[in-house]
């Protein structure tokens, strides 16, 4: 088995010529998240990841493998939800339900006019009874770590936006419907993931 340790952030410091003869590593989000997993190259060869704790892969990120050798880390294709105001609602009710994502720890990419979210049946069910139109997708999902990276939210964080809690009614449900995807770090298996959705009366502490 290979072992890869060390990581360059979008290949920093390499020469494209060099960035050109890497190797390419396909792996869905939810792989992409473990630090220490072992993977398939898809051509035979074993590979074992062993990067510090709380490392996420992104598209575009060189992996280093003890013998000098590159890979360079692609965003697989995977099953998404496409999230869309419907015809009720408008852009400042798609903002409103990204911050709320947020605080629910769901992973989201925030686009112009949509959101795309992993394709979780639980998840699709909350978000209909929001009321917002769904649609299925297969393409790569490489979601920024963090809300506050979505220019959307940024953009108006100085603003008055109403998340769970806050004490205003709103004409939304705002079940607690949290879609957690937990990293388990097993250096002898491949990668996976535990997703699970909470639903109203949650008494877990977030």
């Amino acid at each position: 088995m290979l072992i890869i340790n060390k990581l360059l952030p979008q290949g920093a410091g390499l020469a494209p010529v060099l960035l050109k003869r890497a190797g390419v590593l396909s792996l869905p989000f939810a792989a992409r998240q473990h630090h220490e997993a072992n993977f398939s190259d898809g051509q035979g060869h074993e590979l074992g990841l062993r990067l510090p704790a709380g490392t996420t892969l992104r598209g575009g990120d060189v992996l280093v493998a003890e013998d000098g050798s590159l890979m360079r880390v692609e965003a697989a294709a995977e099953p998404l939800l496409l999230v869309r105001p419907s015809a009720q609602q408008n852009q400042g009710d798609l903002l409103r339900l990204a911050h709320q994502l947020g605080e629910m720890h769901v992973h989201m990419e925030g686009h112009e006019d949509h959101l795309r979210v992993p394709g979780d049946p639980q998840l699709a069910q909350w978000l209909e009874r929001q009321n917002f139109a769904l649609a299925p997708l297969e393409a790569p999902f490489d979601p920024p770590a963090l809300l506050s990276q979505l220019p959307e939210v940024r953009a108006q964080q100085e603003g008055h936006v109403h998340g769970p809690g806050c004490g205003h009614d709103h004409s939304h449900d705002h079940a607690h419907g949290h879609t957690h995807d937990h990293g388990h770090d097993h250096g002898h298996e491949h990668g996976h993931v535990h997703g699970h959705v909470h639903g109203p009366g949650c008494k877990h502490d977030h």
